[in-house]
């Protein structure tokens, strides 16, 4: 056997994770809670929620603290591990000592099953909370850093401390009720400059598809994860792919959903409102939404862009569905029984 087929072998036994991203639009609380326990039942091994005080786009209608709603689903279920996708602890909406907190106790109480992941935000979810101020990407990701900086200390000193940052500050720091378990930070970064700091603020990678394909992400994105890592002297951590996809081609996304699609507009991290985000998806072209959502025929076609993915070390990969139970049992038929 040659390295090449080897190599083919270990990725075969090395299954990934296929876990799914249920949101946060349309649906009720409850409704998120019930579809965390059809999730187990159905043998998903994960499931992430979105982290938002207002939805995407105005028309959703609604938009749940996740964090209650995490804690609800977590008592519901008994091994499903489960997180927000993402959270921001940049000292806005949420300070790092308090998702610290949040995230410490829920792993004391369900040890192991709670998965933080974080992220710079978006102004729609942050504006609000900052005077109507909006920093540039810079200052988001300083504060991102180090906030997971005090984080990290506060999991794991054992006394009391005093932390000196260029945005967070206290003489006195000391987390009471201390994780179970190692809480590992899932950091999500789309280009090169934030997997670097992915990597060495963080402990895996989350990012993009198709926005990054498969050899973007091997050439570009990952090297500079693994930089980051190194100049750490971190341990190697994981690749988390999040992958968009819809069985239509994308001028028929556009005509079936145009209003949902607000992530994708030019700037959505900088739209204020769910109002005018809405209003900018009037921009959006089928071109433009190519490079963010993929276009499959069936389930084999998905299979086979999956199968990109892994091959480049996908150790994760995330297929949006709502909190519906047809779509999670035809994701569970057609994808989870292959992996």
């Amino acid at each position: 056997m040659d390295l090449k087929e080897a190599a083919k072998v270990t990725q075969a036994m090395a299954k990934p994770i296929i876990s799914l991203d249920l949101g946060e639009n349309y649906y009720d609380p409850r409704d998120f809670v019930e579809a965390t326990v059809y999730g187990e039942e159905l043998g998903f091994k994960r499931l992430w929620f979105g982290d938002h005080f207002m939805p995407w786009f105005h028309t959703s209608d609604r938009s749940s603290f996740v964090w209650s709603v995490m804690a609800s689903a977590l008592e519901r279920t008994k091994k499903v591990q489960l997180g927000p996708l993402v959270t921001t602890p940049i000292g806005a909406r949420y300070h790092p000592a308090l998702v610290a907190q949040a995230s410490a106790t829920l792993d004391n109480m369900y040890p192991g099953r709670f998965l933080v992941s974080v992220g710079a935000g978006e102004a729609v979810n942050e504006v609000p909370f900052w005077n109507d101020r909006w920093p540039d990407w810079q200052e988001r990701m300083d504060r991102l850093c180090e906030g997971l900086t005090l984080m990290e200390k506060l999991w794991t000193a054992p006394r009391h401390f005093s932390f000196k940052g260029k945005y967070f500050s206290s003489d006195f720091y000391y987390m009471y009720t201390k994780p179970r378990t190692r809480l590992e930070m899932y950091f999500s970064a789309v280009g090169p400059k934030a997997a670097y700091r992915a990597g060495r603020y963080g402990d895996h990678l989350v990012t993009l598809s198709p926005w990054n394909n498969a050899e973007r992400i091997r050439d570009v994105i990952l090297p500079e994860f693994r930089k980051g890592q190194k100049d750490a002297k971190k341990k190697a951590g994981g690749l988390v792919v999040h992958l968009d996809f819809a069985f239509k081609s994308h001028a028929q996304v556009l005509k079936d959903s145009r209003h949902e699609l607000t992530p994708f507009v030019k700037n959505s991290v900088d739209i204020r409102t769910p109002i005018a985000l809405e209003n900018a998806t009037r921009t959006l072209t089928a071109k433009r939404l190519s490079k963010f959502i993929h276009s499959c025929k069936n389930w084999d076609d998905l299979i086979k862009v999956l199968d990109e993915y892994i091959e480049v070390g996908a150790n994760e990969i995330i297929l949006f569905t709502p909190p519906n139970k047809k779509e999670m049992e035809a994701a569970a038929r057609n994808v989870l029984s292959v992996f």
